[in-house]
């Protein structure tokens, strides 16, 4: 009846084992994302506009990028935009008694008190073509929108400095002002390292941002337009590979090795193995906790996670071959220890066999298959 009872809970566990990971590969515990109901669509020269629509150009150079914060996801810029515009757009803001600083604004701009946007010229200039010209230098805080630290410590980061039209009027709607990206002039200058990562490339790209509300326009007796264009400089980062593995992943390999080396000792030795899977899950926890005060709370758990949930698992098994062991060799006769201890010994191989192809398994798996949390 106990050997029925041990059986029985061993099949539960790993059902219950097998129907979390299936689950997990599955979605079905999956976190949905909050829907707020705006819509943000790319853009190029390509894309089709209505004819009417106002072209206008918007040039961004950011000089420099710095303190960068993982709990806020915000970071710090300088630099210089820049706006062109015809005399039809020059028609729109007389009418509506507004100038170009005041209709150009970073849409991602966090902390307004600390925020700096100071025009070059205190009217904008005219070029020999008739056109207008503003140059403006901004300094402040921006928020980051997407930090995804699922492949987490080979995560890449992109920080985004967006510029849009104000929505203060519906004259500014996307479909009747277009931001159309200066790409030739548009850059980065040379003090936008970001600490722990490497710059890895720059992009300059055209977004339409669509509002889930019409900011009472129709209520106050305007046509409604929600669609806003805005031009977006996304510096991206990445992280080096061997220095994450030097950091992260070869104490842990190293932990591991020294586990699943433990079944190579003799099984007559069993109370200095049962001792090694209990000190290697004391580390495994301050290895992780460890890493992890370097990152804010998350919803999802991020590659490391997972590759520790492995190690835990190998660890765990090993006490239990352990466990089981000992008892063996405690409950065998004289007579018997000798052929017993060469089928634990034997057991014992098989097992770190198991448990590296299961951890190599892992470990590739996950990475290719990201759970979806």
């Amino acid at each position: 009846m106990r050997r029925l009872f041990k059986r029985f809970a061993i099949a539960l566990g790993i059902i219950g084992l097998m129907t979390v990971v299936w689950a997990n590969r599955t979605g079905r515990l999956a976190i949905s994302r909050f829907d707020h109901g705006g819509v943000l669509t790319p853009v190029s020269e390509a894309t089709p506009w209505k004819k009417d629509t106002t072209p206008i150009r918007i040039g961004i150079f950011a000089e420099n990028i710095y303190d960068f914060n993982m709990a806020t996801q915000s970071f710090a810029a300088e630099g210089l935009v820049w706006v062109h515009w015809g005399s039809t757009f020059q028609e729109v803001l007389d009418s509506e008694g507004l100038t170009i600083e005041q209709v150009v604004h970073p849409v991602n701009r966090v902390n307004s008190w600390d925020w700096m946007m100071k025009p070059f010229y205190p009217k904008p200039l005219q070029t020999p073509g008739g056109d207008h010209y503003q140059l403006i230098r901004f300094a402040g805080r921006f928020y980051v929108d997407q930090i995804d630290l699922h492949r987490y410590p080979f995560e890449r980061l992109t920080v985004p400095i967006i510029w849009g039209l104000n929505v203060m009027s519906d004259v500014f709607s996307a479909e009747k002002v277009r931001i159309v990206a200066d790409h030739a002039q548009s850059g980065v200058g040379s003090f936008i390292e970001v600490i722990g990562f490497a710059t890895d490339r720059y992009d300059v790209n055209e977004y339409v941002q669509t509002y889930p509300t019409s900011f009472g326009y129709k209520d106050a007796g305007k046509q409604s337009h929600t669609p806003f264009s805005q031009v977006r400089l996304e510096v991206s980062y990445r992280k080096a590979p061997l220095a994450s593995i030097q950091q992260y992943i070869l104490p842990l390999v190293i932990v591991m090795l020294v586990t699943l080396i433990a079944p190579s000792l003799a099984a007559s030795l069993w109370d200095v193995r049962i001792a090694i899977p209990s000190t290697a899950l004391l580390t495994l926890v301050f290895l992780q906790q460890s890493y992890r005060q370097n990152l804010p709370q998350l919803p999802y758990a991020t590659y490391l996670d997972q590759i520790y949930v492995t190690c835990y698992l190998v660890t765990f098994g090993l006490f239990c071959l352990f466990v089981w062991a000992s008892n063996k060799l405690d409950t065998c006769s004289d007579e018997e220890r000798p052929s017993v201890v060469a089928r634990l010994n034997n057991v014992d191989s098989w097992f770190q066999v198991v448990c590296l192809l299961f951890l190599a398994a892992t470990t590739m798996l996950n990475w290719f298959f990201p759970l979806k949390f």
